[in-house]
């Protein structure tokens, strides 16, 4: 437990969360698998992360709900725990690596972006129909993604 909260991060993540602290329109949250403390004093521990702890105005987990994602359970209270009516995912927006996570998202009614970094292409063999709504290749991207796609 120790090590995870020293890991480092990608190349891209310092220049993407300056990147999302200097635009006022996008609320950053961090939503997680993991406990509320082990997120927390991952971001607080971490060398690479400490110094942008403030860019992500809050941590979301699946503590509270006992369910892990893709449950559609957890996308939900993501949606609650921000404010956000759930009847509204669509203007909400889903970052991550993991495919189970985008079609998580995607099939709450979430916009999602998938970070390709290595460049295979998108393939979900169990959930063929449901797509990111954007597929990047490096976190510096998402901002823009963003704005351009904003409904």
């Amino acid at each position: 437990m120790q090590a995870y909260d020293s890991l480092s991060t990608f190349s891209d993540v310092n220049p993407a969360l300056i990147n999302i602290a200097a635009d006022p329109t996008i609320q950053a949250v961090i939503f997680s698998n993991g406990t509320k403390t082990m997120v927390t004093n991952s971001v607080l521990r971490s060398k690479d992360l400490s110094p942008h702890a403030s860019v992500c105005q809050e941590i979301v987990t699946i503590d509270e709900v006992q369910q892990y994602k893709p449950s559609k359970a957890t996308y939900e209270h993501l949606a609650k725990q921000i404010g956000q009516d759930p009847s509204q995912m669509s203007k909400l927006w889903l970052v991550s690596g993991n495919p189970f996570d985008i079609v998580g998202a995607r099939a709450t009614g979430m916009q999602a972006i998938w970070v390709d970094r290595v460049g295979t292409g998108w393939k979900d063999a169990m959930a063929p129909d449901l797509q990111p709504t954007a597929i990047v290749h490096s976190l510096e991207q998402i901002v823009n993604e963003i704005h351009s796609r904003r409904l």
